[in-house]
């Protein structure tokens, strides 16, 4: 009886490791621009009222006339060098476009390669933006701001 109960606990821990490995895994699936709203005037951050994102050549839009938490997460093309973006903040719509170049990094045995980004530079319409500025380049894991936009 002992050893049934002994290759019941095995096999549950054994389980139980492998789930925390693929949820790391699935965490880290991608990694996208940490983005900072502010207000032009004050430099103060800014949540605003409502914000619609979605890409340009696709058709999900990441945020749907959406008040945000801070970061805004945007995705970057793993296929080309280029990612634009149609935004809207509070009713007015602008455009921003990333150049940027990709790499794979190995993250672990467990969870292979993953694509990372670094920003080269950041052109944008200045209707509702009046400016962006790159504060962290590289596109990694780290919760740290990538980009602030003041509008």
């Amino acid at each position: 009886m002992t050893k049934t109960i002994s290759y019941i606990f095995i096999a549950a821990l054994s389980f139980l490791l492998a789930s925390c490995l693929d949820i790391e895994c699935v965490n880290k699936a991608e990694v996208q621009v940490k983005t900072f709203f502010y207000d032009y005037n004050t430099k103060q951050l800014a949540e605003p009222d409502t914000l619609t994102l979605h890409g340009i050549d696709r058709n999900d839009k990441i945020y749907d006339s959406q008040r945000i938490k801070h970061p805004a997460l945007l995705p970057l093309r793993a296929d080309g060098n280029e990612t634009e973006f149609v935004i809207e903040i509070n009713g007015t719509t602008d455009t921003i476009r990333f150049v940027h170049s990709n790499y794979f990094r190995l993250i672990s045995k467990e969870c292979g390669y993953l694509m990372f980004h670094t920003i080269d530079s950041i052109f944008f319409t200045k209707h509702a933006i009046d400016s962006i500025a790159l504060t962290g380049k590289d596109i990694t894991f780290n919760n740290l701001e990538n980009v602030a936009i003041f509008y």
